[in-house]
């Protein structure tokens, strides 16, 4: 799942964000920040809203750590842990 989830991460922030880099050029090391797709803190805000509304879950204060947004694949894992947690809730509920 993760591979598929790069690309739709990919393919969001290429869409929905000023990045200046094709879609191409985005691989999941690719950084958010200097020296990769040059997000700001604007940028990375809109993401976060993106990626809730996408699907279907809200970050918590402590997922917001810098670690968590290193680059798609940091992302893809803490939404990865997002939609499991929320799936395990579920089934318990």
């Amino acid at each position: 799942m993760t591979a598929e989830l790069i690309d739709n991460l990919r393919q969001l922030v290429v869409q929905r964000l000023d990045v200046k880099l094709r879609l191409d050029d985005i691989d999941e090391k690719t950084p958010l920040f200097a020296g990769g797709m040059e997000l700001d803190s604007f940028a990375v805000v809109e993401l976060i809203t993106l990626i809730e509304n996408q699907y279907a879950f809200d970050f918590t204060d402590a997922d917001l750590r810098p670690e968590n947004f290193v680059n798609l694949r940091s992302v893809a894992d803490l939404v990865e842990q997002k939609k499991l947690a929320a799936t395990q809730r579920q089934a318990t509920a």
